[in-house]
């Protein structure tokens, strides 16, 4: 039988609300004495983690735990998920990559609130139903032995945007997926798919799709699909079907958007196109801000994503505020509390390139953490930071805590700490707990490095990102437009414009690792982006 788990224990007593079991010394509790069982009666909790472990099951009791939204389990040795699944009404986000399951529950498919499901890297070869799965938007099946997909989960009024099925065995592409509204994210790569279905090019959203490394019979598609982006092979694959496409009752032409179609392209998707400009800068020019991530924070913070927003206008506090409650909402939703990724702001005025990502031991990390009078090293951060968070449990009397002293817990077993270091050697940024005062942004900041890493996506990372673009638009913290610009923007410009600067992401070796944004980074109608050169 397990022993009582100190982590467990405080969870227990303190009535938490979120609670992470990760690294070496969990997984050797495990192996000693198997799970906890008393984690089961947590019952308060909404965000639970188990990862790093040597794990390979877990009770039927999982299903007491009704109040989560958040179940975090990947990078264990599970090889079956218990049943009491379906009683988890509230789970919005499921992480289950990186085990050994060969099958899952088919209750997996009664997670009515389900959004974001990563069943990535197992060994599965066939998957449940999940047309239940009204909310489900992010789908990640990659890297399995699936050979197809399900019959169900194509359905008019889904939400399905983003679809990873990479690394399978799968030898068709349903034709029925024309049908999916929503569609942006389409990875099909490393499979048996020997032809593409003209259905394909009905996706109208479809903004970024991968078919490389299957075994395609028409040689010029398979040669497009290396080398070009995901708007001409769609226009060829339309123009192929030709005549005959035209024919289908209720089809739309590719000029649709622009017509009748028009109600394709969301109002926010307008917006943008008027204030949205995307910067590409040579890569040898002294202006490109460079980021190099090493060989140490590869092994663990492996997925780093950047770019400056230019022409931003937070001079008035509520403004500033808007600003920061973008990141603040993002850090509770898609990023997961912290767990799938973090954001971070710079203030460009005070940024000096190059950058470096790297990943140290905790005492040779010191930062002038935001807020703080004084430099300090990262474990006496994290000393002050629980130290306080004690004292507002009493405080407050209460067991949940506010701001930064909810992630905590995310570094517990990690031997080397994430951290950005600016060209001087300073430490701007310790993911995922804090920026440095340095680059702290304000009213006068006009410019802004943005910073979104993870330890386990890279494809959150540009989630993220895209949201926080399109969210800051949304918002109107633009800065006006130059009579130039004005211009060149045509009658009906809104007189706002933010311009976001690609920056380039290397290993250490020099070379390319991430080039952020990209056409097909930014998932909204090409017409919206102008590439300025």
């Amino acid at each position: 039988m397990a022993a009582n788990w100190e982590e467990v224990q405080v969870a227990l007593k303190e009535n938490r609300r979120e609670l992470v079991l990760s690294g070496p010394g969990i997984d050797q509790k495990i192996r000693e004495n198997g799970v906890d069982p008393a984690i089961y009666q947590i019952h308060l909790l909404n965000f639970l983690e188990i990862s790093r472990t040597c794990m390979s099951e877990l009770s039927e009791d999982l299903g007491n735990l009704t109040g989560l939204t958040n179940l975090i389990l990947h990078s264990n040795k599970l090889t079956h998920l218990p049943n009491s699944l379906g009683k988890l009404q509230q789970v919005k986000v499921f992480d289950v990559s990186q085990n050994e399951l060969e099958s899952l529950p088919d209750t997996v498919g009664k997670m009515a609130a389900l959004r974001i499901f990563n069943v990535s890297c197992n060994k599965l070869k066939q998957l449940p139903g999940l047309g239940d799965l009204e909310h489900l938007a992010h789908l990640d099946v990659s890297h399995n032995q699936l050979e197809q997909l399900p019959d169900d989960m194509y359905k008019s009024d889904s939400l399905l945007a983003e679809l990873y099925a990479g690394s399978n065995n799968l030898t068709e592409i349903n034709a029925d997926i024309s049908v999916l509204p929503a569609l942006k994210v389409l990875d099909m790569s490393e499979n048996q798919i020997t032809k593409v279905p003209s259905q394909l090019s009905d996706c109208l959203k479809l903004k970024d799709l991968n078919l490389k490394d299957n075994k395609l019979k028409d040689r010029r598609l398979d040669k497009m699909v290396k080398q070009c982006q995901a708007k001409a092979i769609l226009d060829y694959i339309r123009q192929k079907a030709g005549g005959a496409k035209g024919k289908g009752k209720g089809k739309k032409g590719k000029h649709d958007k622009h017509g009748s179609g028009g109600d394709q392209v969301s109002d926010l998707a307008v917006q943008m196109d008027r204030v949205l400009q995307v910067t590409s800068t040579s890569q040898d020019s002294p202006d490109q801000i460079r980021v190099q991530v090493t060989a140490a924070a590869l092994q663990v913070r492996p997925y780093l994503v950047c770019c400056v927003l230019r022409n931003l206008n937070l001079d008035a506090p509520e403004d500033l505020r808007q600003f920061l409650a973008i990141q603040n909402n993002l850090h509770d939703s898609i990023c997961g509390k912290r767990t799938q990724a973090t954001i971070a702001t710079h203030d460009m005025a005070a940024v000096s390139s190059p950058l470096t990502f790297d990943a140290r031991a905790p005492a040779e990390i010191s930062i002038h953490p935001l807020g703080r009078s004084k430099e300090m090293t990262s474990l006496s951060v994290l000393r002050v930071l629980r130290k306080e968070a004690e004292q507002q449990r009493r405080d407050k009397k209460r067991n949940q805590v506010s701001g930064i002293h909810k992630y905590l817990d995310l570094l517990n077993h990690w031997e080397l700490y994430p951290c950005l270091l600016d060209s001087t050697g300073d430490v701007i940024s310790f993911p995922p707990i804090t920026n440095s005062q340095k680059t702290k942004i304000s009213y006068s900041t006009k410019s802004v490095l943005v910073e979104v890493s993870s330890s386990t996506d890279l494809a959150v990372c540009k989630t993220v990102m895209e949201e926080l673009l399109k969210q800051t638009v949304e918002m109107g913290l633009c800065g006006s437009l130059t009579d130039t610009q004005a211009e060149a923007q045509g009658d009906g410009a809104s007189g706002k414009v933010l311009v976001v600067e690609q920056v380039r992401v290397t290993g250490g070796d020099g070379q390319l690792r991430v080039l952020y944004p990209s056409r097909t980074d930014l998932q909204m109608d090409s017409s919206i982006l102008t590439v300025l050169r």
